[in-house]
């Protein structure tokens, strides 16, 4: 081979190559066959961050969740509490926190007390206590956080800008803290508990440090609220104007309407004094001389029970108002709700309409508080729409001829929209023969008015929820979530009342979950029917020392019969407990409005029990 020849080659030998490498790749490129290790290589790092990514987030996630949980848990103990706090105390519950969440990472507690400044419509703190030398809440909290003024907040709490409990920015609170406290009542102050868990991811995948922080507000269960050891309390005012959430108990019949005047003249009227005998149009024909205003019918026992005296009413129109009145005799020992001498179902007196129970009155043959109080009770029947009010006219030893103390009750029964023909049923409950306890009726009058003016009432219970009637009242019953518009018995009582306080028997039940009734804030099972309305006046007085008490108890710390209490209040706000004293639910309120108080009596567990209802004072 000559030189030029070699030389020419050794020209070729770049171009050559390139020409193989660009063969070479092309090869790669369509190539279906691979080396398994250059694929792993290439997509390894990818998987592992993938997996770190995942097991990073669900970590994160569930310490997010565990730490709500168990914020909520330790506020819920702290609501329980009566007694002063100490720092002590809230020290522990951090440690009980920490338990809760499992915790590996820094974790710190601030409680505060607070109350409304109705002069400058905002929150104001009573008391902060911070745990672990976590700054607490400075006064001017809420007056900066209301004039958006968070730089001035944070510099409260030092220049440290590290990610640490002693940065500024792990102490200051959520910046919509304000919209996270409800409505504080007048003389009460709420909790405030903020939770704080500095977490950290044991990979970087792209998430850095973060804070939790759930805030938790529980209103105390037992007192209006709780002081801090050692400093000097602010008491909460006890009278103020609040923005209600609710929409109040206005879809009741208002029990102080007067009665309207009629459009037209009566076009039936029927008078009984039973001084002529005459009883036409009544079940029930005995008659007794001798009665505060002569002859009266009666008297009636225990068999009225299952047995009605009742009274044809015929109103001679369509869509008019029923005007009912009458004189009710209460004569001898009757023992209203003393429960070691009656039924369950008390000694007590129902008014009927078809069989229907309007209300249930208690009474008993002595002077005690609530039993001498002028008494009322309204709701819907029907399409129609009742008033039911009675008045203590006299009370005297045998004036009516019994053996004990009697008395005389002047009854007005009114019905908006009533049917034409109705049965009206009168009976008793009570459990002693006639000569140591009965009733009688004299003065009867009915008319009508208001022909062809009724309304329909604007609520009616669903026909297809209808249950079996309470068994110590007779009072329908329907399933569903609690509905306060059901027709109840209702008790009349007063803030002076209090001190005495009454006990009854009521059946706890429901088949309803709580949990899908998210108005009332509960869980456990209740049914749509009231077990009663408490019409209350609180006789323009204030206290933050005592007030409204309604707790539940079976005798036997609950474990026979685990309750829940739901209660509507006059505002439409919702209240609930499940455990006041051992198992039994129980209520207090500080300051309550005067207005109705619409009660329901569920159970933890589906089911039904008996268990005792009171209503009476609490007393810090």
């Amino acid at each position: 081979m000559s030189v030029c020849d070699a030389f020419s080659r050794v020209q070729a030998m770049p171009r050559a190559l390139a020409e193989h490498l660009v063969a070479r790749t092309r090869a790669f490129r369509g190539a279906s066959q691979g080396s398994v290790s250059v694929e792993l290589i290439l997509t390894l790092p990818l998987l592992l961050w993938a997996l770190a990514a995942t097991v990073v987030f669900y970590d994160g996630y569930k310490t997010r969740y565990h730490a709500q949980m168990a914020a909520q848990t330790v506020a819920d103990i702290m609501s329980r509490e009566t007694d002063l706090f100490t720092a002590n105390y809230i020290e522990g519950l951090n440690d009980v926190f920490d338990f809760l969440i499992d915790s590996r990472f820094p974790t710190r507690l601030r409680v505060s007390s607070v109350i409304w400044d109705s002069a400058n419509e905002r929150n104001r703190l009573q008391w902060s206590y911070a745990t672990r030398d976590l700054s607490a809440l400075p006064e001017d909290t809420f007056e900066l956080m209301q004039a958006g003024d968070l730089e001035t907040l944070m510099a409260e709490f030092g220049e440290d800008g590290s990610f640490t409990f002693a940065g500024s920015g792990a102490q200051m609170p959520v910046s919509d803290l304000p919209d996270r406290i409800p409505p504080v009542l007048p003389g009460e102050a709420l909790l405030l508990v903020e939770a704080f868990a500095l977490w950290e991811p044991f990979a970087q995948v792209g998430v850095g440090q973060l804070r939790f922080t759930p805030v938790v507000v529980v209103r105390p269960r037992f007192a209006p609220w709780i002081n801090f050891e050692g400093q000097e309390p602010v008491y909460p005012e006890a009278d103020y104007e609040i923005a209600w959430t609710g929409s109040g108990n206005e879809g009741l019949p208002d029990p102080t309407d007067p009665t309207p005047e009629p459009t037209n003249p009566p076009v039936a009227n029927r008078t009984y004094s039973f001084d002529d005998g005459v009883t036409s149009g009544l079940s029930r024909s005995t008659i007794t001389a001798g009665g505060p205003s002569g002859s009266y019918l009666g008297p009636f026992g225990t068999e009225t029970w299952t047995t009605p005296v009742t009274v044809a009413v015929d109103l001679q129109a369509d869509h008019a108002t029923a005007n009912i009145a009458f004189d009710l005799l209460i004569l001898d020992t009757w023992d209203g709700y003393a429960n070691q001498y009656i039924l369950p179902r008390g000694d007590t007196f129902t008014i009927l309409m078809d069989g229907v129970p309007l209300s249930v009155d208690p009474f008993i043959n002595y002077s005690q508080a609530p039993y001498d109080n002028a008494r009322v009770s309204t709701g819907y029947i029907g399409n129609s729409t009742y008033r039911v009010s009675m008045t203590q006219t006299r009370t005297g030893n045998s004036f009516a001829g019994g053996g004990s103390n009697d008395q005389l009750w002047r009854v007005t029964l009114t019905i908006d929209n009533a049917p034409r023909t109705f049965s009206l049923g009168l009976s008793a409950g009570v459990d002693s023969a006639i000569s140591d306890e009965s009733w009688g009726l004299d003065n009867l009058t009915i008319t009508a008015s208001n022909v062809g003016a009724g309304t329909a009432a604007p609520f009616v219970a669903n026909a297809a929820n209808l249950l079996t009637a309470d068994p110590h009242n007779r009072f329908r019953r329907y399933s569903g979530c609690p509905e306060y518009r059901i027709a109840a018995p209702w008790l009349t009582m007063t803030r002076a009342d209090l001190t005495t306080g009454i006990t009854m028997q009521r059946q706890a039940s429901g088949g309803t979950s709580l949990s899908s009734c998210p108005n009332t804030g509960g869980w456990g099972y209740a049914n749509a029917s009231p077990s009663l309305v408490l019409n209350y006046d609180n006789q323009n007085v204030t206290s933050t020392y005592n007030g409204l008490q309604i707790r539940l108890n079976d005798g036997n710390n609950g474990y026979t019969c685990d309750t829940t209490l739901i209660i509507r209040d006059p505002n439409g706000q919702w209240y609930f407990n499940d455990d006041y004293t051992g198992w039994n639910a129980g209520v207090r309120m500080t300051n309550p409005p005067s207005g109705q108080y619409v009660i329901f009596i569920g159970t933890y567990n589906s089911g039904s029990c008996n268990t005792n209802l009171t209503i009476d004072r609490w007393t810090r």
